[in-house]
């Protein structure tokens, strides 16, 4: 109830007495919906749409809280990225390049064994990126 009059525009009040137009709000579409033996109101269509509600559904209350933890990680990560104005890759991003950069580098500046042992790191770095992509059902 506190995040409603924002969203509509209008004020909270604790009895209809003392009500005025100007403490309405608007809503273009206002609907219950019975999910199971639970009922939710949807509001839709409001002046200040700066807020919403996630409904979070799962068979036990781990899988729930696993979904609510990657929703808020995402969105703060969406959050970070708008006011940092700024990304940073990951998911072995940074592996891919250092093993390119070595690679180049030992090309230029390497000689003899040394380039069997900066190789064989700059193949090493690779592991992360490969079982990143096999887990998520990519090919490495």
């Amino acid at each position: 109830m506190e995040r409603l009059p924002l969203a509509c525009g209008g004020r909270g009040l604790n009895s209809v007495d003392d009500m005025t137009e100007e403490d309405l709000g608007f809503a273009k579409l206002v609907y219950e919906v019975s999910l199971g033996d639970d009922k939710y109101t949807f509001i839709e269509g409001v002046e200040n749409p700066f807020s919403c509600t996630i409904l979070i559904k799962g068979p036990n209350d781990y899988s729930i809280a696993q979904t609510k933890d990657a929703i808020r990680d995402g969105l703060r990560a969406v959050t970070n990225t708008i006011s940092d104005k700024a990304v940073v890759p990951g998911a072995g991003a940074f592996e891919v390049a250092a093993s390119s950069h070595l690679k180049q580098w030992m090309k230029a500046n390497v000689e003899g064994k040394a380039k069997l042992g900066v190789m064989a790191f700059a193949d090493a770095l690779l592991v992360i990126p490969r079982t990143l992509a096999e887990n998520s059902g990519l090919d490495q």
